[in-house]
């Protein structure tokens, strides 16, 4: 089962508590369907728990029974040609019956918050989408109608939700690609648990994120470390084959053939055998001094 889907049957699993709300979300089912207008109002849905849900809305919503609609392989559709059922659901929702319907928002039928949240739950059940966690944060509501995306949007931002707008050949869309919002979307019409899933994967995503700019930090150090050792030791070589150790006082001659004999030890760790131990700083600037006397021996030698 996709995450989508996973998200649609936990809404469908919500009680449906007032008759507003009922009404409330099949009018978001119903502006995002497959067609509403004064001939016929066909719904088609693919999830078998929407489809046990349908039902119950227009029931409470409206006061009608549309049945159990008709299957079709892996979809099931709900087909409302009766006149006088048609007619109820206009007269509810605050359409006139006798003209042709234009797909508008009326903000009028869903002013309670409640009703509002179920209109959006609507919305996304006929016609959202949301990406698994572990991809890259996407949630959309499409529709072809311009105009009722543009409403939609108006009434999303009064309730406190941002998306971005957008086309999509012939479509219009509505969508978020942060999870923040998408968190809020899904929490505010009742999907807790998709919203804990997408919550759970961002923390786990930034701790792997902290972990690998971690390990990279400190591959690139060793990485810096173990060439500035190879670069010592190349320099220290060559100027011992000059002159031996006359080259380096005695305490810079301990570190020198310490450095040779652990070429793959750390500065603290190279520091800690020094007899005594002498701190990390003070090793880093006796390596320099060993390198810049080596330098200046070797540019010496090569002079004619």
């Amino acid at each position: 089962m996709t995450f989508s889907a996973q998200v649609k049957t936990e809404l469908c699993a919500l009680p449906i508590e007032r008759d507003c709300c009922a009404a409330a979300e099949a009018y978001g089912l119903l502006l995002y369907g497959n067609r509403f207008d004064e001939e016929q109002i066909r719904l088609v849905t693919s999830y078998d728990a929407l489809a046990e849900r349908i039902p119950a809305l227009f029931d409470r919503g409206f006061g009608i029974d549309i049945g159990a609609g008709s299957r079709q392989r892996t979809r099931t559709e709900f087909i409302i040609d009766r006149d006088d059922h048609r007619r109820v659901i206009f007269h509810t929702l605050g359409y006139d019956y006798k003209y042709h319907l234009t797909y508008h928002l009326n903000r009028n039928v869903i002013e309670e918050d409640c009703c509002r949240t179920a209109f959006l739950r609507g919305v996304f059940l006929a016609a959202g989408t949301v990406a698994s966690p572990e991809k890259k944060a996407h949630l959309e509501l499409t529709t072809s109608h311009q105009g009722l995306s543009r409403e939609v949007l108006s009434l999303m931002l009064d309730m406190g939700l941002n998306p971005r707008q957008g086309v999509r050949k012939s479509s219009a869309l509505l969508y978020w690609k942060d999870t923040a919002g998408i968190r809020r979307f899904l929490e505010l019409t009742g999907a807790v648990r998709g919203a804990q899933a997408l919550e759970q994967e961002a923390r786990q995503k930034e701790l792997r994120n902290r972990i690998n700019r971690r390990v990279n930090c400190e591959t690139a150090n060793l990485i810096k470390a173990s060439n500035a050792a190879a670069e010592q030791i190349v320099f220290i070589e060559r100027a011992l084959e000059l002159s031996e150790e006359e080259l380096f006082t005695e305490a810079m001659r301990e570190t020198v053939r310490l450095r040779l004999a652990h070429p793959d030890a750390s500065l603290s760790e190279l520091a800690a055998l020094h007899d005594p131990p002498i701190s990390k700083p003070g090793l880093s600037h006796r390596l320099k001094k060993i390198v810049s006397l080596a330098q200046k021996a070797l540019t010496s030698e090569e002079k004619p």
